[in-house]
C-alpha cells in the first residue's frame, strides 16, 4: 500500500475517510503527515499520522459510520476537551461534530462502513450514534484485535480483484467492530462547578466574534470583552479544548488571511508591508518567516502569483466546524462561572520551521 505524505493540511484532511473537518497545527511539525489506506469492499480501512500538535474541529462523513481507534498514547488525547482513557475509541457519523486536540505525534486507524451495510447491525450502530459525544469505551483486547486487523490489512497488499480475499477480509472487519460495540459503553461528562454552556458560550462568542470580523484585525482584549471573561480564563479554557490558547489560533488565523488578502491584490499597487500592517503586524522579519514556513513561499511571491496560478480550494474552514460544537444558548447569565485553573503558564511565540510542511510523495 502506497504511503502518501502531505505539506497541505487541508489537502491531508480531505485524504481522511470517515471524517470532514479542518486542521490548525499549533507548534512545529517533528514527523511526517501521512495517510495510508486499503479499501476491501464496503469497508475502509486508515492509518493516518498527524506529524506535529494541533488541533482539528469536524465532524463524520455523511453516508459512513466510522471506528477512529488511538494507535499512540490515547491519555495524550483531548476530544470535545477531555482526554482518553486507554481503552478509549470514537465513533463518528453524520451530523456528529467533535474537537481533537493532540499535544504530540498522533497515530490513529480509522475503520469505515456504509450506514447501510449489512455487514455490521444497524441496532449496534443506532446505539453507539445515540446519547452524548463520539468518546467511547469498550473491552481493550477486541480494541487491539481491530487494531492489528486493521495494520495487518493495510501492508498486506490485498489483491482488491479477488472476491474471496475481498470477502473474508469484510468479514474479519465486520466480526471485530461488532464484537468492539457489543463491549461498549458511552461516555458521559460531568462538569462539577464547570458548567458545560459557561464554557461552550464562551468559546462559542469567540468563534462568532472571528467570523464576524472576517478580514479583520483582532486582539486578546476584543475576545475577553465580548466573552465578559479575563485573559487567564479565556486562555484556560481554550488550553483545555484545542491545547493552545487563543492568541495560537488567532496567529495562525492572521497569516491565512494576510495571504488571502495578498492573492486578491494588486501588486503594481499594494505592497506586502503595507496589507501586512492592516492585519496588526510590526515585526516583519518575523512575519516572513513564519509565513514562508507554513506557506512554502514569501509573501512578495504570493503577491506576485498572476491569479490563474491561484489553485481554488474550499472556502470550508476549521471555523465552519468548530462553529457546529460551540453554541451561544443565550441564557442570561451575571458572568460565567468558570474554574480558572492553577497554571499561570503562556503561549510560546508561534515560529513555524520549514520541517512543518513535508512534501506530498508516494512511498512505495
Amino acid at each position: 500500500m502506497a504511503r502518501l505524505v502531505f505539506r497541505d493540511f487541508d489537502e491531508f484532511a480531505e485524504a481522511i475517510t470517515g471524517v470532514d473537518g479542518r486542521f490548525i497545527p499549533t507548534a512545529r511539525s517533528t514527523s511526517e503527515w501521512w495517510a495510508e489506506a486499503v479499501r476491501p469492499g464496503a469497508v475502509s480501512l486508515q492509518q493516518i499520522q498527524i506529524g506535529s500538535p494541533t488541533t482539528f474541529a469536524g465532524d463524520g462523513e455523511p453516508g459512513r459510520f466510522t471506528l477512529g481507534l488511538p494507535m499512540t498514547d490515547p491519555t495524550h488525547i483531548r476530544i470535545d476537551g477531555h482526554f482518553l482513557e486507554p481503552d478509549a475509541f470514537i465513533t463518528l457519523h453524520e451530523d456528529q461534530p467533535f474537537t481533537f486536540t493532540g499535544q504530540d505525534v498522533v497515530r490513529w486507524a480509522g475503520v469505515s462502513v456504509p450506514q447501510d451495510t449489512k455487514l455490521v447491525s444497524m441496532e449496534l450502530m443506532n446505539t453507539a450514534r445515540s446519547g452524548g459525544g463520539p468518546r467511547t469505551r469498550s473491552a481493550l483486547p477486541y480494541l487491539d484485535r481491530l487494531r492489528w486487523v486493521t495494520e495487518r490489512a493495510i501492508a498486506a497488499n490485498l489483491d482488491l480483484n479477488e472476491p474471496a480475499a475481498i470477502q473474508a477480509i469484510e468479514e474479519e472487519v465486520a466480526i471485530c467492530i461488532t464484537h468492539v460495540l457489543e463491549r461498549s459503553m458511552k461516555v458521559h461528562d460531568r462538569h462539577v462547578g464547570r458548567p458545560q454552556f459557561s464554557r461552550g458560550r464562551v468559546i462559542a462568542r469567540t468563534l462568532q466574534l472571528i467570523e464576524a470580523n472576517e478580514g479583520q484585525p483582532l486582539f486578546i482584549d476584543d475576545l475577553c470583552r465580548v466573552t465578559q471573561v479575563s485573559e487567564r480564563t479565556l486562555r484556560n479554557i481554550f488550553h483545555e479544548f484545542f491545547g493552545v490558547g487563543p492568541m495560537r489560533l488567532l496567529k495562525v488565523r492572521q497569516l491565512r488571511e494576510i495571504r488571502a488578502a495578498l492573492l486578491r491584490a494588486d501588486p503594481q499597487r499594494d505592497t506586502v508591508t503595507r496589507i501586512a500592517a492592516r492585519f496588526g503586524i510590526w515585526d516583519f522579519s518575523l512575519f516572513a518567516r513564519n509565513y514562508k514556513a507554513l506557506f512554502g513561499e514569501s509573501p512578495s511571491r504570493t503577491l506576485r502569483t498572476p491569479p490563474s496560478d491561484v489553485k481554488v480550494r474550499s472556502s470550508v474552514s476549521w471555523l465552519h466546524y468548530a462553529s457546529k460544537i460551540f453554541i451561544d444558548d443565550m441564557r442570561p447569565t451575571a458572568h460565567p462561572h468558570v474554574d480558572d485553573g492553577n497554571g499561570d503558564d503562556v503561549d510560546p511565540p508561534l515560529v513555524i520551521q520549514p520541517a512543518d510542511l513535508p512534501q506530498l510523495r508516494a512511498k512505495p
